[in-house]
């Protein structure tokens, strides 16, 4: 059974151009590497409202949620409200992160400090000798920061619990126009359900115009598919990989 997953990235400085976005590429990449699809991503503001509104949505549409952002100690890391707001729980002081934070700050564990150590009544941590700081999960939401370092670091400790059949991957490069075969792919995409077809203009390229992806978990039906779009299309195939 395939699995799914929704990525939300929190934060005004996202909206605003204010910082690039990397995180949802990233994710998106190591959970389709996973057999995890990914189904929907949002960027939403450092909302309280919102933040509730998406996440509870997510949590019950998806398999796995990935938030980012809105982790910290100022007045615009509100994930964690969010989320407990979401789901109509409290917000309580973990104890293991408060630990974290005396012995880093000793006796200047200031309230605004003393805020990453908060999380959703009933949420866990996910804690590994490779991570300084723990991960927050709350059922089958996983809070990630921001920062694109930390949620590397932080996914690739978690990684292993993601697992779902292999989704196969086929490419073909065709040198003709989109709209010239466009009827031929209707017709493939009609007869080969259980293979997701993608179809990609390439520009200002002299070997092929158009990057054919055709995905399944199913190898035989990929194979397949494969097979009739490579005798549809004969001498206009340039290359299958």
């Amino acid at each position: 059974m395939e699995m799914t997953a929704g990525i939300i990235i929190i934060g005004d400085e996202i909206l605003s151009g204010k910082v690039e976005e990397c995180n949802c590429l990233f994710l998106a990449r190591r959970l389709r590497a996973r057999g995890v699809n990914v189904c929907r991503v949002s960027i939403i503001s450092d909302e309280v409202d919102e933040i509730a509104t998406e996440v509870r949505s997510f949590s019950e549409r998806y398999d796995y949620v990935f938030t980012s952002g809105g982790l910290g100690p100022t007045h615009d890391d509100v994930t964690i409200e969010g989320i407990a707001k979401g789901f109509s729980v409290r917000i309580v002081v973990e104890p293991h992160l408060r630990s974290i934070l005396e012995r880093r700050y000793g006796d200047r564990v200031t309230p605004e400090r003393l805020k990453m150590a908060e999380i959703p009544e009933g949420g866990e941590l996910v804690t590994d000798k490779a991570l300084e700081f723990p991960l927050i999960r709350y059922k089958n939401v996983f809070v990630f920061p921001g920062i694109p370092q930390f949620l590397r670091d932080k996914f690739n400790v978690i990684e292993h619990l993601f697992i779902a059949p292999s989704i196969l991957l086929k490419r073909v490069y065709v040198n003709e126009y989109e709209s010239e075969i466009a009827p031929m792919l209707n017709e493939i995409v009609r007869d080969n359900r259980a293979v997701k077809i993608g179809s990609y203009p390439i520009m200002h390229n002299s070997n092929h115009r158009v990057m054919l992806t055709l995905e399944s978990v199913d190898e035989a039906a990929l194979t397949l598919a494969v097979d009739a779009l490579a005798k549809r299309l004969g001498d206009k195939a340039v290359k299958i990989d």
